[in-house]
Formats: C-alpha cells, structure tokens, sequence
C-alpha cells in the first residue's frame, strides 16, 4: 500500500526530511529519534517509490532518507527518478543493512551524498543529517571517518 504521512515537531522547522522505508515499524523508530534528535526538522513519510514522488513534486525538500530496498524499487531508483530534485538541492542518505563494501557502487555515485548503516544507529543519521544540511552542528568523528573512507 503506497502511503505518504506528514509529521511536525515544532514550528519554525529549519529544515524537511523526507524518509522513505517501507517498513512500519522501523519508519515509526526512526521517526520519534530523529524528532528526538533534530527537532526543529519537520518529517514527511512515504513506504515506497511511487508514495516519495509526489511528495517530492509537491513539497519543499531539504534532504531524502531513503531505505536502499523497497517494494517497487530501490533507493538508486528514486534518486534517479528525482534527479530534477537533487540537482535544486535536495540531498540524498541512504539507509540500508548493506555493508559499506556492498554499498560502494551506490556511494560512488555523485547524487548520493551519504550512506548509514542500520546498524550504525539512528543518533549517527541525525547527525549525518545536520552535516548534510549544514546546520551549525559539528559533524562527529565518525562521520568524518566514514566521509574519508567514501573519497578512497
């Protein structure tokens, strides 16, 4: 079922996440830590391809989460089909349980601009978020790390 939800968290967001994952239970995680975490941010939601794109088409986007494995695509699939998105500015993490070694490919590729493991946790999403988009907090020393072993 193609589904797209909005959730706010405060007025006078300072910036729009669009997270695509078809998951119900993980999408509902990942939203309450990053409303944890990056409160001034307002959360949009959709579990599929074709439920991201006409958020994207009628929404402000500051930056996609998106699942690397989704019912009716991938992640790589929706990049390429937002590329008008990304090319004004909306930036793109992948979210995947993909190895960083499974992942290169994808991490090559100049319209993904980060990559996080389920694994890794979601305090290191929110924080590769606030890098991404260029809010004034630092980015940690693992992403730095991760940031370097991507350019090699």
């Amino acid at each position: 079922m193609q589904q797209a939800n909005c959730h706010s968290n405060r007025s006078g967001k300072s910036g729009v996440i669009l997270l695509v994952e078809d998951h119900d239970l993980y999408r509902e995680v990942v939203r309450a830590a990053l409303g944890k975490y990056l409160p001034d941010f307002e959360m949009l939601e959709a579990d599929c391809v074709a439920a991201a794109l006409p958020v994207l088409h009628s929404r402000h986007i500051d930056v996609m989460v998106v699942d690397m494995t989704l019912p009716d695509g991938s992640a790589i699939d929706l990049v390429e089909q937002s590329g008008h998105f990304i090319h004004q500015g909306v930036k793109v993490i992948v979210l995947s349980s993909h190895s960083s070694a499974d992942m290169l490919p994808v991490l090559s590729r100049g319209d993904v601009h980060g990559y996080v493991s389920k694994e890794q946790g979601l305090k290191l999403l929110a924080e590769t978020i606030t890098a991404i988009c260029g809010t004034e907090v630092p980015a940690p020393k693992a992403l730095e790390e991760m940031t370097l072993e991507k350019a090699l």
